[in-house]
């Protein structure tokens, strides 16, 4: 299967919610490029392809909640893939700061709580 990806993923892990037709849906980011990311839900949510979404992401560390429109990439009943429609100069600053973060490799993720994971392209 040929990868289709321009950019890395980074294991981030984050409460987030996303908005889609006025329903409000609390989800946990798993993982981040600069072009977009992929949402796990406790609850499932079927959401059309292409579909025009928002996403609100709670970082620690962030005064404020970082917002986007989002487009549907894939979607099944507990993950969700989007892709960013537009970034405002908080989204691209914190994007860029991920990408440019030094991974370790090293010890536990789970242990090692806010740790940045680079994720495999294969």
């Amino acid at each position: 299967m040929n990868e289709k990806r321009r950019y890395q993923r980074i294991r981030l892990e984050a409460k987030c919610s996303l908005t889609h037709n006025n329903i409000t849906y609390l989800g946990k980011l798993e993982n981040i490029s600069l072009n977009g990311a992929l949402i796990s839900f406790n609850d499932g949510l079927i959401i059309p392809k292409d579909d025009r979404c928002s996403v609100t992401i709670y970082l620690d560390g962030l005064k404020a909640p970082i917002k986007s429109d989002v487009s549907v990439i894939h979607s099944n009943f507990t993950m969700l893939g989007i892709k960013f429609t537009s970034i405002d100069a908080t989204l691209m600053e914190v994007l860029d700061n991920l990408v440019e973060r030094p991974t370790s490799g090293q010890g536990d993720p789970d242990k090692n709580a806010g740790e940045y994971v680079r994720e495999s392209e294969g």
